[in-house]
């Protein structure tokens, strides 16, 4: 038996990557392909990513709201609108029915097919000589693409596990709409639940491949949605691209690690980054656009305002650490912005209210059916209260070394005294190298000159607009490189609020993706300042080509002296127990099979067979008597327990990282490590006849008493086998995990509760 079966999972990822292209773009730039036509690429994918989500979240929770959520209602819906518009475009009549008819009958095929390959030919040629002038631009993207996918989709192709516990939950809250059922954990945003779902059920991709392999992909969307932004804060369009390779490939700190890592799963606050972004690049073309006072009292006329709103409400619609986060950098964009109060103050009003009100309508609704809140909204409550200790306020408390600020110092003290040294430490952990210390010191200096430029241009108070380079630089440096900085710095204060001893309003590690990235884009302002004065005597091809040998020499320098290494997972199962489930989906009829293990093979095969707990199995054959009424039962043991969710480095190729890494943070007043060696432990007489430790929910018998628990089993299929030595099978074994089987007659089931020794 094939254990890597590495093909299947290539398939699968194929398959989700297939789905989701065609549920989130293909999909509405067929249907909204009159509004979009014409507009820029930049524009369809910021419409597509984020209008589409609000469009999939708003129908399915209004179809689950109104009891008629199956996979009927959805597919009639989102099968049916491309239908219709197809029609309605295509005019069908009677009289063309008949003479598609006749043509299709009389035509060769031959003919037919000479005719669509001409046709397909003409468009690839007109599609090639646009982007001939940008092709080098386009193809260092797409591999830059291609490269970010395969890296942030490696731990789950090695592993073919969830990496990290919340995966768990979310896959739950997915299978409960496909049981007709909302907001089965409680009132929580669930856009990238839902839009899963329509992939799931639109396109047939497995839940499981679904939740698996979506987190690599909607990393390179997040990239996509940066290169949106940084092409508005930068002057030459080569530098976003300098960023994005930089942040990818440069060395990760511990602590940048824990917020890195988070890329590589599906969760709803990475899903919600992207439409972040594109929140703050729309806010900030229509500021610039000028078109504030034309929009009063026809605001959804506006394309960028429109797609303001939709980029809010999708991140309202997916997680409220996202809408802080996008609260902060807009309000920074709108300070900027803010002369023009009065000719877009109701329009951005509306705008605001409008997405707000989309994305929080079907929550308002569930809570008004007398669905509750999800607990975790009372835990983020308890971060921005102190009430949970984070690593983050343990640091605050012993900021400017040890013993130096007094339990009692007040925050505007800490403030004023410490400030600085807070930015610094700051800057440091999301930059080691000094690279930190560098952008400190590079956005003081950009604020500096900013302020001067301004200073200047008030004293002057001239009313011609210098066209000289002079003045195109200074527009240029208060325009964007100033925005950017602030930016930085509006999202580096966040950071460090609990350093000042301010509310904790996001906990440290989701901050850090959004931070690092506007962190290295300020970094890039000299690239981008050398750019603009080469602009000025050469060529853009030419200079495209020098930007090109630039991010050539940086790559080959970054990999001799800063190379990023592998990412971890949280470790929860072998790779056999993962192969094994898929086999067993694989080649027995649905339902006709249990397989006793941890919960966390649950989520693989809740849809095709049944699942007993190993912690139940276990206390129930110690009972006087247990049965498992189904034809076959499969015993998953692990011979080599595993520390249950260990901190497990993946390990692949060195041109995709560094091939080790190991290290220790602290996390909850607890040292963490980090390492690509397994841990575990051995089956032992004594693990099986010791006491389980007391725990707070059965769950946590896996990973306090797991050694014990598999320990039990393990001697409890040895004795099996001893009573019944033709009935008990080894289905597979490797060092460290066997599978157990053996086959019952459904009217006369084996009694499992045998005495211990």
């Amino acid at each position: 038996m094939d254990m890597v079966n590495t093909p299947y999972w290539v398939f699968e990822f194929l398959k989700v990557l297939f789905g989701y292209l065609l549920v989130e773009f293909l999909w509405p730039r067929f249907v909204f392909s009159k509004y979009l036509s014409g507009k820029s690429l930049i524009y369809q994918f910021g419409f597509c990513i984020t209008a589409q989500t609000v469009l999939i979240n708003t129908v399915v929770l209004g179809l689950g709201l109104l009891h008629v959520l199956n996979a009927w209602t959805v597919r009639a819906f989102f099968f049916g609108v491309p239908l219709a518009v197809l029609w309605r475009r295509l005019y069908v009549t009677e009289e063309r029915t008949t003479a598609a008819y006749r043509a299709a009958i009389v035509a060769r095929p031959r003919l037919l097919l000479e005719q669509l390959l001409r046709r397909l030919a003409e468009t690839l040629r007109e599609q090639l000589r646009r982007a001939r002038p940008r092709l080098l631009e386009y193809l260092v993207l797409g591999g830059f693409a291609l490269y970010a996918l395969v890296y942030f989709s490696w731990g789950a192709f090695q592993t073919s596990a969830y990496g990290f516990g919340d995966q768990y939950v979310h896959h739950a809250w997915i299978y409960g709409l496909t049981q007709g059922q909302v907001f089965s954990g409680g009132v929580y945003p669930e856009a990238m639940h839902c839009l899963l779902y329509a992939v799931h059920t639109l396109v047939g991709v497995e839940l499981y491949s679904l939740v698996l392999f979506f987190g690599g992909i909607q990393a390179v969307a997040f990239f996509a949605a940066c290169y949106c932004l940084l092409r508005e804060l930068f002057h030459w369009r080569f530098t976003p691209i300098i960023v994005l390779v930089v942040f990818t490939i440069y060395h990760y700190s511990m602590n940048e690690v824990r917020g890195l890592a988070r890329l590589q799963w599906a969760l709803p606050l990475e899903f919600a980054l992207p439409a972040q972004m594109l929140c703050v690049f729309f806010l900030l073309r229509y500021l610039r656009s000028g078109r504030g006072a034309v929009s009063k009292g026809k605001f959804w006329t506006d394309e960028d305002l429109l797609g303001f709103t939709m980029a809010l409400a999708m991140i309202c619609a997916s997680h409220f650490y996202a809408v802080i986060m996008a609260f902060f950098l807009c309000l920074v964009v709108v300070v900027f912005h803010a002369a023009k109060i009065r000719e877009w103050f109701f329009p951005l009003t509306a705008a605001v209210l409008c997405g707000v009100l989309i994305a929080v309508g079907p929550m308002a609704a569930g809570l008004a059916s007398g669905i509750p809140m999800e607990r975790s909204i009372d835990w983020a409550v308890g971060v921005i209260r102190g009430a949970d200790d984070t690593e983050r306020r343990t640091l605050a408390s012993g900021l400017g070394g040890q013993g130096m600020i007094e339990e009692n110092t007040g925050t505007i003290e800490i403030i004023f005294s410490y400030g600085d040294k807070a930015l610094l430490s700051g800057y440091s952990e999301l930059a080691d190298g000094g690279l930190g210390g560098f952008v400190f010191i590079l956005t003081a200096a950009v604020a500096a000159v900013g302020a001067a430029n301004k200073l200047v241009s008030w004293c002057l108070r001239t009313k011609k607009r210098n066209t000289s380079h002079i003045g195109d630089l200074a527009r240029l440096w208060v325009k964007k490189y100033l925005l950017l900085a602030a930016l930085s710095f509006a999202m580096m204060v966040v950071y460090i609020a609990p350093y000042l001893k301010l509310p904790e309003l996001i906990v440290g590690a989701r901050l850090v993706t959004t931070t690092r990235m506007l962190l290295f884009a300020v970094a890039a302002i000299p690239l981008d300042l050398i750019a603009f004065a080469l602009l000025t005597w050469l060529k853009s091809q030419t200079v495209c080509v020098v930007s090109f040998a630039c991010l050539a020499a940086l790559c080959a320098c970054i990999y001799k002296t800063s190379f990023h290494e592998y990412l971890y997972c949280e470790l929860t199962r072998y790779r056999a127990d993962v192969a094994l489930v898929n086999h067993i989906v694989q080649s027995y009829p649905e339902f006709t099979y249990t397989i006793v293990s941890p919960t966390d093979g649950l989520y693989q095969m809740i849809e095709y067979g049944w699942h007993e707990e190993l912690i139940d199995f276990v206390n129930k054959t110690a009972g006087e008597k247990y049965k498992i009424p189904t034809e076959h039962v499969f015993l998953f043991i692990e011979k080599k327990p595993l520390e249950y969710a260990q901190n497990h480095v993946v390990q692949g190729p060195a041109w995709l990282a560094l091939p080790k890494a190991q290290g220790t943070f602290t996390l909850y007043e607890r040292m963490w490590s980090i390492a690509p060696d397994i841990i575990s432990s051995e089956l032992s007489q004594e693990a099986a006849q010791g006491e389980l430790k007391k725990v707070y929910a059965p769950f946590d018998h896996y990973s306090v008493n797991r050694t014990a628990v598999e320990s039990r089993a393990y001697c409890w299929c040895q004795r099996f086998a001893e009573l019944y030595p033709n009935e008990m099978d080894i289905y597979y074994e490797d060092e460290e995990f066997v599978c157990y089987y053996f086959r019952q007659e459904p009217y006369a089931l084996y009694d499992l509760a045998i005495p211990g020794e």
